[in-house]
């Protein structure tokens, strides 16, 4: 039992290793140069039964070979299905039906699946070479090149219009291009038939063709309006990490400030790449289709020139539990805090169990949307009516909003009673807490409704409600709170 399962392992691992992939490559373009080269002999010369006999070993080597395919594949019917234009190759051993012979030719799209299979395995300019680009050449050339063969074989004794090989290869690529007979006008049934297909053969390569140039045009022209910021050239971006529901809430509320002009997405959701949001913006956002847990991913955002990271509760993948989630967000967080320390990173965590663990590694702001949602909830319960505040706060495009910064020069040194006041009659603006920059947590940090004896200092930082930020003052790299 155990040896000829041993011996179909051993078999399946030798006919897939890459080099006797490279030798059956050989052997095909050295059987279809002979196919060529008997087509094109006469049969009085020298050397056409040598060709002939050399043809013939060729054919029985790719017997031999499918044989053993037959043998280690596990499903037989999966065989035919990959191996059927194979199979059709090495049909024809009859001498009688020396037509059939231009079968051989198939071998082409073989030889065209094992290359576009060892391109993509090549690092750099190889293997951007597309499977259906090698596809239509080889359609292309298997047509013209059967096409002459059968018309040599059905005319090239009864019309001279065919009677040389140049002569039949010129009918077929005219025939092919212009989907017409030209060069030469068939007598024979069989001629005539192989005339017709010659001009469909030409008309389905030519649409499939057409079809493959439109599909790569308008890729590339989507490629090229995305790539009108080039990552390479970002400097102090934001880097989106993951998405979920919120993603395009972030992205808008960010692009209302003009000091978020990119912003690169970084999720495994492919369809992000044909969002229409997105592609509305492309001037302004970049979307990176990958693991953002992976160094390689995080390098190619730009994550070392950035100044702001983001990371949500990503939602790209179904199936993941919350804790699945929260790790991988908290692992995205020390990876982007270890390529870059100077980056201030906001994380959306679903459990706050976590929390501990980020701001061991530097990261700045933890947001609980769960715990968030909760507590608006219970608020809102408690205080009715005050949905439309909280919505008109948190939101860029109408009304007033919060806004962090420098302590404008007219109100250093001054109480936070007096600041209240030159804050609403200078600048229409409600003073809603103070970050002393003091202390060891940010909750240590910060004054909300701060005492109205607390003298303000230059070091210190405001945070307000008001329209539009105070002016005069220079603006913090981080002064929107969201």
């Amino acid at each position: 039992m155990s040896g000829p399962s041993s011996l179909r392992k051993r078999l399946s691992l030798w006919i897939h290793n890459p080099r006797v992939e490279g030798v059956i490559m050989l052997m095909i373009l050295i059987s279809v140069v002979l196919v060529l080269w008997e087509f094109s002999m006469d049969h009085a010369h020298p050397h056409y039964k040598l060709v002939e006999w050399a043809n013939d070993a060729f054919t029985y080597l790719f017997v031999a070979e499918l044989g053993v395919r037959y043998y280690v594949e596990q499903r037989k019917s999966r065989f035919f299905k990959k191996y059927w234009i194979d199979i059709l190759a090495v049909i024809p051993f009859l001498r009688s039906f020396r037509i059939l012979r231009v079968f051989r030719l198939l071998r082409l799209f073989r030889f065209g699946i094992l290359a576009t299979r060892r391109l993509s395995r090549l690092r750099g300019g190889l293997n951007t070479v597309k499977t259906e680009y090698v596809f239509i050449a080889l359609m292309i050339v298997t047509v013209v090149l059967m096409g002459a063969f059968s018309m040599r074989v059905a005319e090239g004794k009864v019309n001279k219009d065919f009677g040389s090989l140049n002569q039949t290869l010129w009918f077929a690529v005219m025939t092919v291009i212009g989907g017409e007979p030209i060069g030469g006008n068939p007598k024979t049934p069989m001629g005539r038939m192989i005339t017709v297909l010659l001009m469909l053969g030409g008309l389905t390569v030519f649409a499939v063709l057409t079809g493959t140039i439109s599909a790569v045009m308008v890729n590339s022209l989507k490629n090229l309006k995305l790539r009108r910021m080039e990552l390479d050239e970002l400097e102090h971006h934001v880097v989106l990490c993951g998405w979920n529901r919120a993603g395009r809430l972030v992205i808008e509320e960010l692009l209302l400030d003009p000091r978020f002009e990119h912003i690169v997405v970084v999720s495994e959701d492919e369809t992000l790449q044909e969002n229409q949001f997105l592609l509305s913006i492309s001037e302004n956002v970049y979307v990176i289709t990958g693991d953002y847990t992976r160094v390689n991913v995080l390098e190619e955002a730009g994550i070392r020139r950035a100044d702001f990271a983001m990371l949500l509760a990503d939602s790209s993948k179904e199936g993941r539990s919350s804790q699945d989630r929260d790790a991988r967000t908290v692992l995205a967080a020390m990876l982007i805090e270890k390529l870059n320390r100077g980056i201030y990173t906001t994380v959306q965590l679903l459990n706050r169990d976590n929390e501990t663990s980020l701001r061991q590694v530097g990261v700045e702001e933890i947001i609980v949307s769960d715990e968030y949602v909760g507590n608006i909830m219970a608020t809102v319960a408690k205080n009715r009516g005050i949905v439309s505040m909280l919505d008109e706060l948190l939101t860029s495009k109408y009304g007033q909003q919060f806004y962090k910064g420098h302590i404008p020069p007219d109100m250093i040194d001054k109480p936070v009673r007096d600041a209240i006041v030159i804050l609403k009659d200078r600048y229409d603006a409600t003073l809603i807490g103070v970050d002393l920059n003091e202390g060891a947590t940010l909750i240590e940090r910060m004054r909300v409704n701060p005492p109205g004896d607390l003298i303000l200092r230059a070091s210190h930082q405001i945070i307000i409600a008001s329209s539009r930020p105070l002016p005069n003052t220079t603006p913090l790299p981080h002064n929107v709170i969201v």
